[in-house]
């Protein structure tokens, strides 16, 4: 039971992180932290694991020219890095998952089948939006939306800004939500759990040397051969 709970969080993990980053035509230099701040659940087994999960961060550092997505998951147990250039939309992937550390490049047209199941499954998603229920978040007045249907194990609950002129798609696995405003705060849904992500850094400047990767001991993989050897992990959501 356990594992099986650590294996579906991981595969959501990787659907949060996989998906392709689309050229950032409306955005400035920045970087933005968001970290897992509340994890919930009714089953005591489902609870327990969940607290590995907490604490888990994600940061969006983006300019004109490129795009970075850094996540550290479980206590340091999963990290990936994803660096992508905004207009060839070409990437590279670090993916080190407990010491097992693999070096991805792809192009747009390698992860376009990926990438167009992961678009289908959010076609029958539903966004609404309730702007009397606001919160502010690291200064920015949010009001809230809400993401749900179709076929997906989880629905999303966010608070949402228009005060950042940031393309929400930033933020991966979001590309098939055509959302009104940034998401400084959502919550995951699933079956018997839950959890939240918050903004904990929102910044207009960042060092150019945060995008050059250190790729040392990582070994080289194609997008396919990594795909396979990710549908070990349980397949689904494009794996």
């Amino acid at each position: 039971m356990q594992m099986q709970i650590l294996r579906y969080l991981l595969v959501v993990t990787l659907f949060l992180g996989i998906s392709n980053i689309n050229a950032q035509r409306n955005i400035t230099e920045g970087q933005i932290k968001m970290e897992i701040t509340d994890v919930n659940s009714d089953d005591q087994a489902i609870a327990s694991q969940l607290e590995m999960m907490k604490g888990g961060e994600t940061v969006y550092a983006f300019s004109s020219n490129q795009s970075l997505v850094t996540m550290n998951m479980m206590g340091g147990m999963i990290k990936m890095e994803t660096l992508t250039d905004n207009e060839s939309e070409n990437s590279t992937m670090l993916f080190d998952m407990m010491g097992q550390k693999m070096m991805v490049s792809s192009t747009k047209e390698d992860r376009a089948e990926t990438v167009a199941q992961q678009k289908d499954a959010f076609k029958d998603i539903k966004v609404t939006y309730d702007e009397n229920d606001t919160k502010e978040i690291m200064g920015y007045k949010c009001y809230k939306a809400v993401a749900s249907g179709g076929e997906l194990p989880f629905s999303f609950e966010m608070y949402v800004t228009k005060e950042l002129s940031i393309d929400p798609k930033l933020i991966q696995g979001m590309e098939g939500l055509d959302l009104n405003g940034f998401p400084l705060e959502y919550q995951m849904k699933m079956e018997q759990m839950s959890m939240t992500y918050s903004a904990t850094e929102v910044e207009s400047e960042i060092n150019s040397e945060i995008f050059n990767l250190k790729t040392e001991g990582y070994k080289k993989m194609t997008f396919k051969e990594f795909e396979e050897q990710m549908k070990g992990l349980g397949g689904g959501m494009g794996f």
